[in-house]
């Protein structure tokens, strides 16, 4: 007849052992001193095969009892049925004798009557617990046997091997060793004993995930769901390791793969900073789930042969175990036995935009899920995070693209903000003002930028080009021709984020300096879905010079490294430059797109004037036919527009043509212009003397 549950094996093997101390209590009145062993003729005998130190007849009785206990285990067994005590056995390899000594443990902490029975078996009040000296007794008839029956609890045993057992100091140092008592370890009590949950040591770093999730319903990129497929069938002796940029899902691909009810799953700093791997091993084995180690990249960066060394201290382990990282890997040592490495790459584009196909009907439907795909290389969980926050700023309102894009940003990499200046783009299409030619090259370059996905990945485009599918375009036009506001427009049609660069300042005269500080640039922008616009680009991609001395040679070095980075690159890299000239004429070949800025002409600074004043601005009748014959760039009159505002301001009236030409002669002087009354006509009486 099986057992219906734990406990009732538990009670039955409770009972063998008290049946077993009562037969050893018949015993102490009637020993005599033992015989003597010949150490020369007499072979060792191993721990787990000692027999009982007690009656033939008591013995007899016992082991029939054994006998149809295991009957009941192997029937329980059969009908799927778990027995806590004989998975552990089992597990941990124990012997009979083992197990026995374990259960003499335990059984006063089950049956707190029991401490009495010791006391008294062992001739000491204070022995509530088994002693290694009792232990010795009930495993021995000689005196040969006696010492090795120490070995049950020595520390080679698998009691203490696998920390199943504890042994306590006497409260008497003057004692001897063999009366220290035998404790059963708190959390082998409690797992015994039928409680649920997991080791209380391990609870702040070891968490029980429950699988959700299959395959299928993961969003994976054919090579990757075809690759898990062959691995959808792991048994306990796979070791897996996967790699790839947070989100990619492979925390819920292992889930999908195990297909277990739960998956242990643990931190491999946290673990390893407790120091407690052997804990883990154990609870591993009781739980027989299992294992997923994550964020191993946290430490193997420092140190490469700690992946080995997490792979062999599990290698005993009859459980699954996938280990999981941000970086790629491979095994250092030969001995390291890994089954399959699985690389998580992020989303591709078609994987992206399928995502937001999917979502086509909450999208705003000015909003192309193939140019959004394009736009925002976001993993998966950054994709549901990205919808989920859009919708979080709709609230109960409707959906728009600004709040898409928003909820795109928020996902992207905020390394820059501390490398680079973010700009807030302000302005759209209708706020500036370009010569045609200029603007259809803008306007090639945003295209550009919001469809590389269909031309690179839908179109195949990128077969077609060694280098990467990022996008470079070189604003160049002298200072306040609209090039940082022309970035800032490209911006605000693509709903992306603007960071802008000062080269000058990152160029250091320190070897190597420059190279670190581009490096760091380019690494935070990998992920950022961010333009990054190079101011001054011509301080590190002016011409390269003639070798002259090592400092020439090393400059020449720093102009290399960054074609390679930028050509590398597959983000958006716009950069200006007052003199395209003096760019680098290999780096020119390297552009996608060129776009002049020229100083505007007359037509096109009228209508910069026009609309130079915001409309809260109280504006008297200005003379935009004389302010346009003024050849200035859009950044000069916005300039003279806001110095006219300021007179106005402490006027405490309204801006006139008087504060105008005041702010004209002002950018004009500064600009080291010789100002001639003459050119301002009636004008001129405003000007300063």
């Amino acid at each position: 007849m099986a057992y219906e549950h734990s406990t009732g094996h538990l009670l039955a093997e409770f009972d063998r052992i008290a049946r077993i101390l009562d037969g050893y209590r018949s015993t102490l009145d009637q020993s005599g001193p033992s015989q003597p062993v010949d150490p020369e003729t007499t072979p060792p005998v191993e721990p787990a095969q000692l027999p009982l130190g007690i009656p033939e007849k008591a013995e007899a009785e016992i082991e029939r009892r054994a006998t149809a206990i295991e009957k009941q285990v192997e029937e329980s067994t059969a009908t799927g049925t778990r027995l806590r005590l004989a998975h552990l056995v089992e597990t941990f390899d124990l012997s009979a004798n083992h197990r026995d000594v374990l259960l003499l443990a335990l059984l006063p902490v089950a049956y707190p009557r029991y401490q009495e029975v010791f006391a008294e078996l062992q001739n000491d009040l204070a022995a509530t617990q088994p002693t290694v000296g009792l232990v010795a007794d009930l495993f021995s008839e000689t005196d040969g046997e006696r010492v090795a029956a120490t070995g049950l609890v020595g520390p080679d045993s698998p009691l203490r091997e696998h920390g199943l057992v504890s042994i306590g100091e006497p409260d008497d140092k003057r004692l001897n060793r063999t009366e220290r008592p035998v404790f059963v370890e708190d959390r082998i009590e409690s797992y015994l004993l039928g409680h649920e949950g997991i080791d209380p040591v391990l609870s702040d770093l070891l968490e029980t995930v429950t699988a959700e999730t299959t395959l299928e319903a993961l969003r994976l990129d054919g090579g990757v769901s075809d690759r898990l497929r062959t691995l959808s069938d792991v048994d306990g002796e796979d070791r897996l390791y996967w790699h790839g940029p947070d989100g990619t899902g492979k925390h819920r691909a292992v889930e999908a793969v195990l297909a277990a009810d739960t998956v242990l799953e643990a931190s491999f700093p946290a673990v390893r900073a407790a120091g407690l791997f052997d804990r883990l091993r154990r609870e591993l084995r009781l739980l027989d789930r299992p294992l997923h180690i994550h964020s191993v990249s946290a430490v193997t960066s420092e140190e490469p042969a700690a992946v080995d060394d997490l792979f062999d201290a599990f290698d005993s382990i009859d459980r699954p175990l996938i280990v999981t990282g941000t970086e790629g890997w491979t095994p250092t040592r030969s001995s390291t036995a890994v089954d399959a490495i699985v690389e998580f790459p992020r989303p591709s584009f078609a994987v992206r935009r399928q995502f937001w196909a999917d979502h086509a009907d909450a999208l705003p439907e000015r909003l192309d899920p193939t140019v959004l795909a394009g736009t925002f290389e976001l993993t998966q969980r950054e994709l549901e995070t990205a919808l989920a926050s859009a919708r979080s700023l709709a609230g109960e309102g409707e959906l728009t693209l600004a709040h898409v894009y928003e909820g795109c940003r928020a996902q992207s990499a905020s390394g820059l903000d501390d490398l680079a200046e973010k700009l807030e783009p302000g302005v759209s299409w209708e706020d500036i003002e370009l010569a045609d030619e200029t603007e259809r090259e803008l306007r090639t370059v945003t295209a550009h930028v919001t469809h590389r996905g269909r031309i690179y990945a839908e179109w195949q485009f990128e077969e077609r080009f060694s280098r990467g599918t990022g996008v470079v375009a070189l604003f160049s036009g002298r200072s306040g021709t609209g090039k940082t506001m022309a970035a800032e427009v490209i911006a605000t049609e693509t709903g992306m984020e603007l960071y802008k660069i000062d080269l000058s300042s990152v160029v250091s005269k320190y070897i190597g300096e420059t190279e670190e500080n581009l490096e760091e640039i380019f690494t935070e922008a990998e992920n950022s879905n961010a333009i990054l616009l190079f101011d001054e680009a011509d301080a590190v991609f002016g011409d390269r010079a003639a070798v002259s001395d090592a400092t020439d040679r090393y400059a020449n070095v720093e102009v290399n490294y960054l074609l390679q980075r930028i050509e590398s690159y597959d983000g958006v890299v716009l950069l200006t430059t007052n003199y395209e000239s003096n760019i680098d004429t290999a780096f020119m070949r390297r552009i996608d797109h060129s776009v002049p800025f020229r100083r505007p002409q007359e037509a096109i600074r009228r209508s910069i004037w026009e609309d130079i004043f915001p409309a809260a601005t109280p504006v008297a009748e200005l003379d935009y036919e004389f302010l346009s014959s003024f050849k200035l760039t859009g950044g000069d009159i916005r300039t003279i527009a806001q110095t006219a505002a300021i007179l106005a301001a402490a006027d405490e009236g309204e801006v006139t043509m008087k504060h105008v030409v005041r702010g004209l002669q002002r950018e004009l002087e500064k600009a080291g212009k010789m100002v001639d009354p003459q050119d301002f006509g009636t004008y001129r009486e405003f000007l300063h003397s």
